[in-house]
């Protein structure tokens, strides 16, 4: 009785230790298989995620914006080298206007901008050009739509803009101020409102709307991240290079510039 008692309880103490055993190693086995080195297709996939965020984090952290808006104003200089008496030497405007510049992080960038001013015309019978105010016939609005294509080059705190492109002059002609319809025109024949009716139709005429340019910029870093600076432009008469008078009614802009 006593040798059956203690089998059993030598059984018991046995499957006692085994039990626990088994509660031991189990774990550890399924730790084990937790902490198992990633394939070669696992660790390439953790390779490209943290690439792909690695770019995404580049991209959102860059100081530069892909694109920006712009204004300026400044003086302006029309070229004037015609023989007309009655004609303005070369007048100074002064032009204000908003731009974009669209596509920073790509080679070459596009930046089209918008510019407003006005001056006076007179007629001669043939052709407009400018006019002093004594001899003012029309007063036009003039709005120079600019497309352009412009390198940009960063040197730290320091932006320049270089590109070239096409600009359209926008212009529209009205009777200026103390001007009469019926008063005497460029011609003996003519009044001042027929005047401003040939002025605009020859703003149109013959490629006068049409100005290639080149453009300069450059921009300084502000400490709250906009960028002030000077650009300056130089507009070619397209219309009066073909017509042969040459370099008449070159466009020289100098603008101050603020970019945010």
């Amino acid at each position: 009785m006593m040798r059956h008692s203690e089998k059993k309880s030598r059984r018991l103490i046995l499957l006692f230790f085994l039990m626990t055993l088994a509660f031991l190693l189990i774990p550890a086995s399924l730790f084990a298989e937790s902490q198992t080195p990633p394939t070669e297709s696992e660790e390439h996939s953790i390779e490209l995620k943290t690439d792909e965020e690695k770019t995404q984090l580049n991209m959102e952290e860059s100081p530069h914006k892909n694109h920006s808006l712009f204004i300026g104003a400044g003086p302006m200089l029309m070229v004037s080298t015609n023989s007309t008496k009655k004609s303005a030497p070369s007048p100074v405007m002064f032009g204000g206007g908003l731009g974009a510049t669209l596509f920073q992080k790509m080679p070459i960038s596009a930046q089209p901008r918008l510019t407003f001013f006005t001056n006076y015309y007179l007629w001669d019978g043939n052709s407009a050009h400018p006019a002093e105010v004594e001899n003012r016939t029309a007063l036009a609005f003039s709005f120079l739509l600019d497309l352009n294509a412009v390198k940009i080059i960063r040197l730290k705190k320091h932006t320049l803009q270089a590109g070239a492109g096409i600009s359209i002059l926008i212009r529209a002609g009205v009777l200026a101020n103390g001007v009469s319809s019926t008063d005497s025109g460029g011609t003996a024949d003519s009044t001042a409102g027929d005047d401003v009716s040939s002025i605009n139709n020859w703003f149109w005429s013959d490629a006068h709307f049409l100005y290639p340019n080149l453009t300069f910029c450059w921009l300084y870093e502000l400490p709250i991240g906009w960028r002030a600076g000077v650009s300056a432009n130089l507009y070619i008469p397209a219309g009066s290079l073909s017509s042969g008078n040459g370099m008449d009614g070159t466009i020289i802009s100098i603008a101050a510039r603020l970019e945010f």
